[in-house]
């Protein structure tokens, strides 16, 4: 018996291993990246290195572009503060990558300066490269060959300001900025910005970037004092020195914001304690994005043990874009101008394409173009902002509903001002789940906090599902933090999807959706409260299953919001409303199934058995046929799950009476012969048979765990 399952295992692994295509790659394809490696800007360059190499490391593990490994090289720009050296060590970079022959594209380089030096190296030889990080306009409108995943300074610059004014509601603004490429364009552009609002700036200071001399800012600590807002244009290091000496010069009043350089952990372990309550552009704030985001973060801590900051993310895009489009276009020779022209199409918002920090396109020159988000430090960490800016996608709404609500352009675009909703869940109990009906019944915890000043009352409702009960635990307004609080105990009836086709080894993902409940006029974007990791998750196990983790994230969800009313003309308007999405993902128990599956084991090893029975014994062995097969059906019966379809489980059980019957058919066929007294036949019917009795329970037990 033991010798004809191994026989019968090796068969079926030598056909499974012919069947497999093969892991050989007929060529090798390389990506380029070039940052700061080494030096003052190292924790950066190592971001950018991570997020490319993970995406690089997924691609192939995919098998996305066919016979081909993509490698990652890696070059040290070696940028070092003043912009000359470092536009000469980013030229001698890009030579470097621009010499190897089987290069795709380039992600790079960190700063403006060294990206716009080396991106003529790179149109030279006709290389495409996208940049994570530089944001001045030059780098990608002097340069048909180069693109930027992140914001130019010209549009981020002109958010900051509407911010200031319509977000903070703060006009006395002082600015502070580095003179530099980057510190000259973004203080450029936000000034420009508040005289078109008839604002011109208390105080503008200029700070040398290379040396930090603080005397130009002790002789304005008065001015400084004065100001609402202090804007700092210039990288997180020279920004986290301003704030400090600032603070420790007792500069209080003031509210400090900043570009992107500053919305991510680097800023925050460079200034320390006195990064609490900076506000910056922060172009991956988790809190504020969707699932892809958090299944990104997730990959990536497992993969470095570390969160991925903005720049990882970024870099990772800019890798992902590559191979997306190397995918389209093919690796033949001239792929690069192929890969340049598909960029070039992504020029319009409907054709943004999908990524982890949102929709993605490009502006007519190349510069990335999506939604801007505000963070706001807190507890040594940023957090979304009390008030973001959104788009209205119908003005004329807003101006017949007389709504206080304030409407502003920026870049062309009508915005106003949204409030954060920090929305948290702790599930106490999943109190029942029904997979064939599609529901489940779950009791949680329910709080929000936000700023009350457009928004007094907030309630709540279910996408997809009803409220059974809910009683408020707790409500008040925290005077310290000017948030309004109220938690709620829920019971409510969830509806989903529950794919039962990988019974019974199945992930079921059970989800609550919630929704803000409000007047239409009131823009709410509910945003997670707490981490994915919070020590407070308790495991959800049930009956037969086990909790395998839990996800928080926020979504849009369209609706349509007036139907044919005359009073808007009898238009149809499809507005989109915030949605708060928390996943517990349970798997069924292995455990129950293997004892589940030992009978039926051991009813196929009894019949195995027959074949070694003689047959002299061949009403035994009928008999053994016989009641295997009954006792099999008996317990299917028994034990079915009432689906309308086939799932593996059934397939495996509809294999084992195949087997069985085989038994029965094989025993009377070569008792036959045995009696007709051709005994090599019927001794060579059980030989066949103890090979393809196990060669074929291998390929049903293969295909269940499949």
């Amino acid at each position: 018996m033991i010798a004809g399952l191994v026989l019968g295992i090796g068969v079926v692994i030598i056909l499974l291993s012919s069947l497999m295509p093969s892991s050989q790659k007929s060529a090798v394809r390389v990506i380029g990246l070039a940052g700061p490696m080494s030096g003052p800007f190292e924790a950066v360059g190592r971001s950018m290195r991570r997020g490319a190499q993970l995406a690089i490391e997924e691609a192939n593990s995919a098998d996305e572009v066919p016979d081909t490994i993509l490698e990652l090289a890696v070059v040290d720009d070696a940028n070092v503060n003043g912009e000359v050296t470092a536009a000469e060590a980013a030229v001698e970079s890009a030579e470097k990558l621009s010499g190897k022959n089987n290069i795709l594209a380039v992600i790079g380089h960190y700063f403006s300066s060294a990206t716009i030096a080396a991106g003529k190296v790179y149109a030279k030889r006709e290389i495409p490269m996208i940049t994570p990080s530089a944001t001045h306009p030059r780098v990608t409108e002097e340069n048909e060959w180069s693109f930027s995943i992140i914001q130019d300074d010209r549009h981020q610059a002109t958010y900051l300001a509407n911010y200031v004014v319509h977000g903070l509601s703060k006009r006395r603004i002082a600015v502070v900025y580095s003179d530099d490429l980057y510190g000259r364009s973004l203080r450029g552009y936000f000034v420009d910005t508040l005289k078109s609002k008839s604002l011109t700036p208390i105080a503008s200071l200029s700070i040398d970037s290379n040396s930090f001399d603080a005397q130009s800012l002790d002789h304005q600590l008065d001015t400084l004092n004065k100001a609402e807002v202090i804007f700092l244009a210039m990288n997180y290091k020279s920004a986290a020195k301003v704030v400090r000496h600032l603070r420790e010069k007792d500069v209080r009043r003031p509210r400090f914001i900043g570009g992107e350089s500053l919305g991510g952990p680097h800023f925050i372990q460079e200034a320390g304690i006195h990064s609490d309550g900076v506000f910056a552009t922060n172009p991956f704030l988790i809190s504020l994005l969707g699932e892809s985001a958090r299944n990104f973060q997730r990959r990536f801590l497992h993969r470095y043990q570390a969160n991925p900051d903005w720049v990882a993310a970024y870099s990772y895009e800019a890798a992902r874009m590559i191979i997306a489009s190397t995918v389209k276009v093919g690796t033949e020779a001239g792929e690069g101008v192929r890969i340049r022209n598909h960029l070039n199409r992504l020029v319009r918002e409907y054709e943004a394409i999908d990524s982890i920090a949102g929709p993605i396109h490009f502006n007519a020159w190349g510069s990335g173009r999506r939604p801007i988000s505000i963070g706001e430090v807190k507890n040594g960490a940023f957090v979304p902002a009390r008030f973001q800016l959104t788009t209205i996608k119908y003005p004329e709404l807003v101006k017949k509903r007389r709504s206080k609500e304030p409407v502003f352009l920026i870049n062309g675009r009508e915005m106003g001002r949204a409030t954060t909703v920090f929305t948290g869940i702790h599930v106490n109990e999943i109190e029942s789940f029904d997979p064939i009906d599609k529901k489940f019944i779950v009791n949680f915890l329910l709080w929000f906090r936000w700023d009350p000043s457009m928004n007094r009352k907030l309630n709540f409702e279910m996408t997809y599902g009803s409220v059974l009960s809910a009683r408020i635990r707790e409500k008040y307004f925290d005077r310290r933090e000017g948030f309004n609080f109220i938690a709620y105990d829920v019971t409510a009836e969830m509806q989903g999807l529950f794919p039962l086709h990988a019974y019974p080894f199945d992930e079921q993902i059970l989800q609550i959706r919630i929704k803000p409940k409000t007047k239409s006029r009131e823009s709410l974007i509910l945003v997670t409260d707490i981490s994915d990791d919070s020590f407070f998750q308790r495991r959800l196990d049930f009956g037969p299953w086990e909790d395998r983790g839990h996800t928080q994230y926020t979504t849009q969800k369209s609706f349509i919001w007036s139907y044919r009313n005359p009073k808007y003309d009898k238009k149809l308007f499809e507005l989109e409303h915030s949605q708060y999405n928390y996943q517990v993902k349970m798997r069924r128990k292995v455990d129950q199934y293997i004892i589940k599956l030992i009978p039926l084991l051991v009813l196929i090893s009894i019949a195995y058995a027959t074949f070694f029975l003689n047959f002299e014994y061949a009403a035994s062995r009928f008999a053994v046929g016989i009641i295997t097969i009954l006792s099999a059906m008996s317990f299917h019966n028994t034990n079915k799950i009432a689906v309308g379809y086939l799932v593996k489980i059934d397939i495996f059980f509809i294999v084992t009476y195949i087997l069985l019957f085989l038994v029965i058919l094989e025993t009377g066929i070569a008792t036959f012969f045995h009696l007709r007294d051709q005994k090599v036949i019927a001794n060579r019917l059980d030989i066949g048979m103890y090979v393809l009795y196990p060669v074929l329970f291998s390929i049903a037990a293969y295909k269940l765990l499949l």
